[in-house]
């Protein structure tokens, strides 16, 4: 016969063997049985007063008699007490998969939030030899953070690194090539506002060079992103190029159009073929030039006297397998575009 402290041991044992989310370890498993056991025996016992009834089934142990067990249908309370022992282990074996299982999927979790959330930072950069040189040059003028310099990307041969200056507080780009650095700083509000840009001339010969623009913003994790851009110019001429054979072809249709070297420029390309205009060096006419690369290539000229018109348009035809393609490319003091029309056809093409 179970006394009142060892009743209530009982049910909470019960309610943890039984319920939805219980389990035992071996000790208080074999307490459990070692518990209804005994109550089972006070149970025999015929009571004076209620000589049919068995022990009256606590609450919560009615509650549990609705557990399905592994080979069958519900337990009825009336088997609780003989087979208590059966029905612990197999409330073990029954949570037993659910503890795993659930311990499985809060490790597959913590590894999903690392890899997804983690401040890794970009990979590094791989750097020549040359380049490792010219970034511990940086590092060792102690203008910025210990360890917060970091290559980012290059462009035409000039190196990008991202550094910190003031413990953290500023922001810093710096743009290197041999011995020229061009670093630019800001706050780490300011560049996730307005970003923070710098620009390296870089040699090409003795009249052109190559300007590298960077700009750097800071995302909401604090990583650096970086836009990159470059051209050559010329102290000579105001006009740009993307690269060293685009500056090139400029010389080359100066010296076969008579258009003046300093007016050149690209302004647009049909597939890869460039659009150019210039100023006629006799003539001082505005004209535009289909390819360029042949000895005498398409051309129309417009007198330039009239660019101070706020629309003007200069239409070029280009006749090529018997298709021809219009280019049109308005300019003036307002928008200035280039349209490129296949199949172009109309009565007055040709006067055009």
């Amino acid at each position: 016969m179970l006394d009142a402290d060892e009743s209530v041991e009982l049910r909470a044992l019960q309610a943890r063997a039984y319920g939805r989310a219980g389990a035992l370890n071996e000790a208080e498993a074999a307490r459990l049985r070692e518990l209804e056991a005994g109550r089972a025996r006070g149970a025999e016992r015929p009571a004076p007063t209620r000589p049919e009834s068995h022990a009256t089934t606590p609450p919560q142990l009615e509650t549990s008699t609705s557990i399905v067990a592994e080979g069958g249908g519900p337990a009825a309370s009336g088997e609780v007490g003989a087979t208590g022992a059966a029905h612990g282990e197999s409330a073990l074996r029954r949570h037993w998969p659910v503890v795993v299982i659930s311990a499985a999927f809060a490790v597959v979790g913590l590894v999903l939030g690392w890899l997804i959330f983690a401040d890794r930072g970009p990979a590094p950069m791989h750097l020549t030899a040359q380049q490792q040189e010219w970034q511990s040059a940086i590092v060792a003028s102690g203008d910025f953070d210990r360890g917060s310099v970091r290559a980012m990307t290059q462009e035409e041969g000039v190196v990008i690194w991202f550094a910190t200056k003031n413990e953290g507080a500023d922001v810093c780009l710096v743009l290197g090539h041999e011995d020229a650095t061009a670093p630019a700083c800001t706050t780490r509000e300011q560049a996730t506002i307005q970003g923070v840009n710098a620009t390296l001339a870089k040699p090409v010969s003795s009249a052109q060079t190559y300007d590298i623009q960077a700009q750097m913003f800071l995302t909401q994790s604090g990583e650096p992103a970086v836009i990159t851009r470059s051209f050559i110019t010329s102290s000579q001429s105001t006009s740009m190029f993307a690269s060293e054979a685009e500056a090139e072809a400029a010389t080359s249709l100066a010296e076969r159009t008579g258009l003046d070297r300093r007016t050149i420029l690209v302004v647009g390309y049909d597939d890869e073929v460039p659009i150019w205009t210039g100023i006629d060096t006799s003539t001082q006419r505005y004209c535009l030039v289909y390819d360029g690369s042949m000895p005498d290539p398409p051309m129309v000229c417009d007198d330039s006297l009239m660019l101070a018109d706020a629309d003007r348009t200069l239409v070029l035809d280009v006749v090529d397998d018997g298709e021809t393609t219009r280019y049109e490319y308005q300019f003036g003091y307002g928008q200035q575009y280039l349209t490129v029309t296949r199949g172009w056809e109309s009565d007055d093409a040709a006067g055009e």
